[in-house]
């Protein structure tokens, strides 16, 4: 069998050779070898790139090339070219108006898609289709992009403001997870939650999963197999790995993740996450001080690289700003990097204007030879830069002194500002009364409203991405303890704070109406008042115990068959003796016309 196949590969190699060769080669002294060899300068054979065939072509002017050029700005247009056209494409960068340079990805000039520094945003699809080629590419566009939203979030302030506002707005004090305790099954629920919470910080976690999110357009969240409390790497002898009872869960850098491994029919079905990350680089990798001699020390890599491979269903992966056939998510403000970039820069030239118009300088005048000139310059040497205040100048006539002020232009205001800055609000949905800028005064209480509306859209949109994650984080407490039908609700503080006073009314009214459960009503009242540890079921024990007899109101609804005053009224009762809660309207008018009094 290996026979055969080493045949049928030794023939496949022939006939590659002669379509290379145009017919004209003899087997005996010419023999085509496509297996994988280092770059060669001088061996055309060996090149794997064009920037290492042009540098063959030009160490070698005896080798000669005859080769076809694609040009996708002109359609699938060919146009054949020789050796002397193709270098002088690339030497000219062009190819008859056919743009021919490789991994010309990004913009490196001040086009509308340069970004920060590298002109994140001309990522595109290619031309062949599917999901697999609508991503941002991680080496090339996804790297690039987190680590410019990374940088604008710590180092550009509108850009740490829209995050800011962002998690204050969907996350605000905090969040509360609620279910129905009055049953043995909620009790153990609410126990349960309570020591998941406190054991991975999700409050911190909470607020830090928003921040990222909107950083880098996703999070992970892997759940630690077997109860391990710890992310473990390699263990070393006579080591045991870091156990708990309770489930441990991590966020962890999506730029670690290099490849989420999917079905090809469908992406939304992952296989395996694929871990890729280096370690810390080791300054001293020689074993000195380990007890033994220079040349017989041990030594380790400068560095090293993480890689392992974590099953789908331990990760919960969440993604934002993407279409339903891309496997990652974008930044909140991917797509207005560029004009963040150009908003710095309109900041920082208008303050280098201001300096420069805000400087002065002094011209002095000598009629003498240039030993008066240095004596001169020795002499206010010792007075320093800006002489103070009352000081004497004594001097001849031959001296003249004139302060001397910039004569540039002093308009520098200018709309470039509000352009850019309308640019970014635009892009990423929050008004510019927002920022805080010098733009943000002179609105009215209209403007503000109509502001608002949209805005706060968008953060319940957010907030539904954490409600999302709460809810899984749940199923996976509850799946671990045992309890897998136990219900829960996810309550965060209103986006727009409204009227407490008018809200306490409408609890009222809709309980009063039993549209909604005591219950949930006091718990609503108590968020409202930002009770800590609210626990309905003690509020009525200890109600009871200070009240005894708690007196019904009269505004409270009949229980059924019985009326306000304890008393069942039968169907011939007289109207007068029920009560006013026991007469319809028309009946009302007809006691008051007959003087009947209650």
């Amino acid at each position: 069998m290996d026979s055969a196949f080493e045949a049928q590969n030794k023939k496949e190699k022939l006939l590659r050779s002669k379509v290379l060769t145009k017919n004209v080669y003899n087997p005996k002294n010419y023999e085509f070898d496509d297996s994988f060899k280092p770059y060669d300068p001088n061996n055309p054979l060996s090149v794997h790139t064009t920037a290492e065939l042009l540098e063959c072509l030009k160490n070698n002017p005896q080798y000669e090339l005859d080769a076809k050029v694609i040009g996708f700005q002109e359609g699938w247009k060919t146009k054949r070219v020789n050796k002397s056209q193709f270098l002088e494409a690339f030497q000219s960068d062009r190819l008859d108006q056919i743009k021919f340079r490789e991994s010309n990805f990004f913009a490196a000039d001040f086009s509308p898609n340069a970004g920060i520094g590298f002109g994140v945003g001309t990522d595109f699809t290619p031309l062949l289709g599917g999901p697999f080629f609508k991503n941002l590419y991680y080496y090339q566009d996804y790297i690039r992009m987190h680590s410019e939203c990374f940088f604008a979030y710590h180092h550009d302030p509108i850009a740490k403001a829209i995050v800011q506002i962002t998690r204050d707005f969907v996350i605000g004090n905090g969040y509360e997870m609620q279910c129905d305790v009055t049953t043995p099954e909620g009790k153990l629920a609410a126990a349960a939650w309570k020591a998941f919470e406190e054991v991975n910080d999700l409050q911190l976690q909470m607020d830090q999963i928003c921040d990222e999110i909107s950083i880098y357009g996703e999070i992970m969240l892997w759940k630690l197999p077997h109860n391990q409390d710890k992310i473990i790497y390699r263990l070393n002898a006579g080591d045991t790995i870091p156990m708990g009872i309770i489930p441990r869960v991590r966020l962890i850098d999506p730029s670690n993740i290099v490849e989420i491994v999917t079905y090809p029919e469908d992406i939304t079905r992952p296989l395996f996450y694929v871990w890729l990350t280096p370690t810390q680089w080791q300054m001293f990798t020689s074993g000195v001080g380990d007890g033994r001699p220079m040349d017989q020390a041990s030594t380790q890599p400068s560095l090293k690289f993480i890689y392992r491979t974590i099953m789908a269903d331990q990760i919960l992966h969440f993604k934002v700003n993407s279409v339903s056939n891309e496997k990652r998510g974008r930044s909140d403000y991917f797509p207005v990097l560029s004009y963040l970039k150009r908003l710095r820069d309109i900041v920082d030239f208008q303050l280098i204007a201001l300096q420069k118009n805000a400087a002065w300088a002094l011209d002095t005048e000598i009629d003498g030879d240039q030993t008066d000139i240095d004596n001169y310059i020795q002499d206010q040497a010792s007075l320093g830069t800006i002489p103070p205040a009352g000081s004497e100048f004594v001097h001849s006539t031959k001296i003249k002194r004139q302060y001397q002020a910039n004569t540039g232009s002093s308009n520098i205001n200018s709309d470039a500002f509000a352009l850019a800055l309308s640019m970014v609000c635009a892009g990423v949905g929050i008004p510019v009364s927002y920022l805080g800028t010098h733009l943000s005064g002179g609105t009215t209480k209209a403007s503000a409203l109509v502001a608002t509306e949209p805005v706060a859209k968008k953060m319940e949109k957010r907030r539904e991405v954490l409600k999302r994650i709460l809810k899984k984080l749940w199923s996976y407490c509850m799946e671990q303890a045992g309890l897998p039908n136990v219900d829960c609700n996810a309550m965060f503080p209103e986006i727009i704070t409204q009227d407490r006073s008018q809200k306490l009314k409408d609890l009222a009214l809709a309980e009063a109406q039993r549209w909604i459960s005591p219950q949930r009503a006091a718990s609503a009242a108590a968020k409202e008042f930002q009770f800590q540890n609210f626990n309905y079921e003690k509020e009525i024990q200890e109600m009871k115990q200070e009240l005894p007899e708690i007196p019904q109101p009269l505004t409270a609804p009949p229980e059924q068959g019985s009326s306000p005053f304890g008393a069942s009224p039968s169907d011939d009762a007289d109207p007068s003796k029920v009560g006013v809660a026991g007469l319809t309207s028309e009946e009302k008018k007809t006691a008051r016309i007959n003087d009947t009094h209650f």
